[in-house]
């Protein structure tokens, strides 16, 4: 349920509302939860963890808005502008991502909320109790990162989530801060890690203790906690550490299309929540095609040897957009899914970073040559030594781009946001730029260019909250500040 539906119900009904929630379902619908298969089936299906965020694709450095590409094809972007180019005013607008967030944080309070009043084995409950925390902890997480100030000590009071961790209609809607938002992730993730439940190739977006530990290395690389961050990767290494070969994988998977007198080639298989890598499946909807890598992006590969530019970088895809030939697409599983959770590569590459950052060079460049063998063409790839680097600092920003070849539109912003906060102060900040038509949320003027930016320390880091949960909450919801 949306957060909204929450608000708007708290200004219909009184106080004693909350005893709507203590009431069963009407038999009649067959709604009510009676048994913890009950509570499994809202698991089950995979698409509840599809993650539908355009923000995270077309918010950052790797995707770049052509002018040519907008001249050839207006239409393809009249819905992407506002996300292109960072426009609170327009992006409060948008629910979708926020609501669909909350939905799975529903289903999370649904479950704790029903363990002590339904039949089933206290191995069920246990195992459905950390699913839902784990569940809770990952989508808040997503939250904060979109919704709130990059993390670092000097935001902790900053603005963080309202926390709705209940069924009750009566619960304090009010925004925590962000220090305590992440509190609360990391206690949500302590939970979940108490599992001893095993990675399963049938339901790799159910709880393990593998895929727990892997999101922990995630959740605590964006916290600056290098030590922690390490530690939970080298253990998912330990446990898994499979790596796919994508020109073997991905290969018989390319297809050629004929589109207004030309073609591209594209993988062409479908959404694979069962791909071989993950810990935690997830996948990130491409909203067919909006990723338009820009040239930066491009140029961080190697184009003759690297089969990831390949398979995804989708070389004139703008034929499939009625637009004349040129413009890219970026793809993984044909123009639906785009790899979000984490997986092994992403666990080799937070131990390089930790490792690297702890001055070990000889192990970063070891998970880097492990990681880039399956990448590579067969017999092409040249292992990587102590000697191609400079410094501390080259091998780290080495370390960094490979993020963006392996993760360029699920990661990056996440990345961005962390490395502008951090307090180590390796790697040079990162602004955003991007050059392109005066915009002022309603019309284009193709007369008049404008460059845009989004710099260190901007507020518009933090995306702002949807008006309606605001208004509907009667301002108990606080909207970022963009003064």
């Amino acid at each position: 349920m949306r957060l909204s539906i929450f608000c708007a119900l708290l200004l219909f009904f009184a106080s004693g509302c909350s005893k709507f929630l203590e009431e069963p379902p009407e038999k009649r619908n067959n709604l009510e939860i009676k048994d913890t298969e009950s509570l499994d089936l809202l698991l089950n299906f995979y698409n509840i963890t599809f993650d539908r965020s355009r923000e995270l694709v077309l918010a950052t450095d790797n995707y770049e808005l052509y002018k040519d590409y907008y001249d050839a094809r207006p239409s393809t972007f009249t819905s992407s502008l506002q996300y292109i180019l960072w426009m609170p005013a327009l992006l409060e607008q948008q629910t979708y991502y926020w609501e669909q967030q909350f939905l799975k944080i529903s289903y999370a309070n649904t479950i704790l909320a029903s363990l002590d009043k339904v039949t089933g084995s206290q191995q069920d409950k246990k195992r459905l109790k950390e699913d839902a925390h784990l569940l809770r902890a990952y989508e808040y997480f997503q939250l904060a990162t979109l919704f709130c100030l990059p993390y670092s000590e000097e935001n902790r009071n900053q603005l963080g989530l309202p926390l709705k961790m209940s069924l009750s209609y009566d619960e304090d809607l009010r925004r925590k801060t962000l220090g305590q938002t992440m509190d609360f992730i990391e206690q949500e993730l302590k939970l979940a890690l108490e599992t001893s439940e095993t990675r399963s190739e049938e339901a790799l977006w159910r709880v393990s203790k593998v895929g727990a530990q892997a999101f922990a290395a995630r959740f605590y690389l964006y916290l600056h906690d290098y030590e922690k961050a390490l530690a939970y990767a080298d253990a998912c290494l330990n446990s898994y550490s499979t790596l796919i070969n994508y020109e073997a994988y991905f290969a018989p998977q390319m297809r050629t299309f004929m589109s207004n007198g030309g073609s591209y080639t594209q993988p062409n298989g479908s959404t694979d929540f069962r791909f071989g890598e993950f810990y935690l499946s997830r996948m990130m909807y491409n909203h067919t095609g909006n990723a338009v890598p820009s040239q930066e992006l491009m140029d961080l590969y190697d184009k003759i040897n690297d089969y990831r530019y390949d398979a995804f970088m989708v070389e004139d895809y703008s034929l499939n957009r009625s637009a004349v030939p040129g413009w890219a697409a970026y793809m993984q599983f044909g123009s639906i899914g785009l790899i979000s959770g984490p997986t092994t590569a992403e666990m080799y590459l937070i131990r390089a970073e930790c490792r690297a950052r702890n001055n070990d060079a000889a192990g970063a460049i070891q998970d880097l040559n492990t990681l880039r063998r399956e990448r590579y063409k067969s017999g092409t790839y040249v292992d990587l030594t102590e000697a191609d680097f400079a410094d501390k600092k080259s091998l780290l920003q080495f370390i960094i781009d490979e993020r963006r070849r392996e993760f360029p539109f699920t990661l990056r912003w996440y990345d961005i946001k962390r490395i502008n906060t951090d307090p180590a102060n390796i790697l040079d900040k990162i602004t955003i730029t991007r050059h392109f038509y005066e915009y002022d949320g309603v019309s284009v003027n193709t007369n008049q260019m404008r460059t845009y930016t989004l710099a260190p320390g901007d507020k518009r880091f933090a995306w702002p909250l949807p008006r309606i949960d605001i208004q509907l909450s009667r301002g108990a919801i606080e909207q970022n500040p963009y003064d």
